[in-house]
């Protein structure tokens, strides 16, 4: 998984589309799939960033395996 450091305002713009998401659906389970599938269009415009601009963007993955406390 990626570590991503997001300025004070990148979150506040991230939060209010998360809360956007929710407010549109009635089931949490299908909020949860709305999150989901912006998560994973957010990582492909990084990802695609990363590509076209190598000095821009620096992708690394934390080798660790994920611990289940």
């Amino acid at each position: 998984m990626a570590t991503m450091h997001l300025d004070a305002e990148a979150k506040a713009e991230l939060h209010s589309e998360a809360e956007k998401l929710i407010a549109r659906y009635e089931s949490p389970l299908e909020t949860v799939k709305a999150l989901m599938a912006y998560n994973c269009e957010l990582e492909t415009q990084i990802l695609a960033l990363a590509h076209r601009y190598p000095g821009l963007v620096a992708i690394s993955y934390d080798p660790t395996p994920p611990m289940l406390g």
